[in-house]
């Protein structure tokens, strides 16, 4: 089973944090973990750090509904600094709706792998880590 250094978890709802802390502990798949809860701190997070690539996480669960700025908001901002990061980071959209849609959406942007239907449990947060 692989194991990465850092997951960020970008996501306002409480509950949900919760049990995706949980879960990235039982999968053991990641020595550490930093969570966010709008798109504004999480990107000024990146900006922060974008020259320290050691820093910043390799993969991204990252929520659509946020407060502040949301998960759209984010990608635009976070696009933006993808060329001058140093570092391959995979970004999940995550979203408890299944709207045809937001998939679409999702997938028209650059730096989104894939999008994932909420909850996540611990096999498919092995498969994500195991696929990247």
């Amino acid at each position: 089973m692989k194991k990465i250094n850092l997951i960020c978890v970008i996501d306002d709802d409480d509950i949900y944090t919760f049990l995706i802390k949980r879960i990235i502990q039982h999968a053991e798949v990641a020595e550490k973990s930093i969570f966010f809860k709008n798109g504004m701190e999480a990107l000024q997070f990146f900006m922060d750090k974008k020259m320290q690539p050691e820093e910043l996480p390799e993969l991204i669960l990252l929520d659509i509904n946020m407060p502040i700025l949301d998960g759209w908001q984010f990608l635009a901002g976070y696009t933006q600094l993808v060329p001058v990061i140093e570092k391959d980071i995979t970004l999940y959209m995550t979203s408890s709706s299944d709207d045809k849609d937001d998939y679409d959406r999702a997938m028209s942007i650059g730096p989104v792998k894939d999008f994932i239907r909420k909850p996540i449990d611990t096999d498919v947060l092995r498969k994500l880590v195991d696929e990247m």
